[in-house]
């Protein structure tokens, strides 16, 4: 390389390195995570419902979230298939009330209706349950199972009169969310 050359590379070089440097800090990113599974990888077998033509433990796994959006005063979380039934959906577990200060639920934290221990209601699912209820594919390709906590800027829900559905937490938490992240695992039949 000839010497202009290497005098542009450097030119280069020390300008994005400049450019880097005063670039604010971008704030993290809030994540949810499980022990259990990563990122488009199978569910545990302990996850599959124990119903219908499933025999599984039906555990819903353990969940971890850090880095909330600033302002969370609660959270809810909402497992899905979301391309079940004709890309129309299908609800198997829905939380809301979980207190700001929770970061995390243990396994199996679905089992109890309508409370978790740890602080939080379940809203009705498409079981027409107030619990979690695990995957239970048709035979064919695995189903996408997302699990999506939502951080709300809201303390609590009040869920006094009719009964809490995920179709009525979804109206009442749209422009209340601060932010989402969701984590999505698989599973066939």
């Amino acid at each position: 390389m000839n010497r202009a050359g290497r005098i542009l590379g450097i030119s280069a070089l020390g300008l994005f390195s400049f450019a880097f440097q005063v670039l604010p800090e971008s704030p993290m990113q809030f994540e949810l995570t499980s022990p259990s599974f990563k990122q488009n990888e199978l569910l545990p077998d302990s996850t599959v419902l124990n119903a219908l033509d499933c025999h599984g433990p039906n555990k819903s796994p353990a969940l971890a979230w850090k880095n909330a959006p600033q302002g969370t005063k609660s959270f809810a979380l909402i497992l899905d298939d979301f391309e079940a039934r004709g890309g129309d959906g299908f609800i198997h577990w829905a939380v809301y009330n979980i207190p700001a200060s929770t970061t995390s639920l243990p396994e199996n934290a679905g089992a109890s209706e309508p409370d978790l221990a740890a602080g939080g209601r379940h809203a009705y699912n498409d079981f027409l349950k107030r619990n979690y209820g695990g995957p239970c594919p048709p035979e064919g390709a695995p189903h996408k199972y997302r699990f999506t906590i939502y951080a709300i800027d809201m303390p609590r829900i009040d869920d006094a009169g009719t009964p809490m559905t995920w179709r009525k937490l979804r109206f009442i938490i749209r422009d209340h969310v601060l932010g989402q992240a969701s984590l999505t695992g698989l599973r066939g039949h």
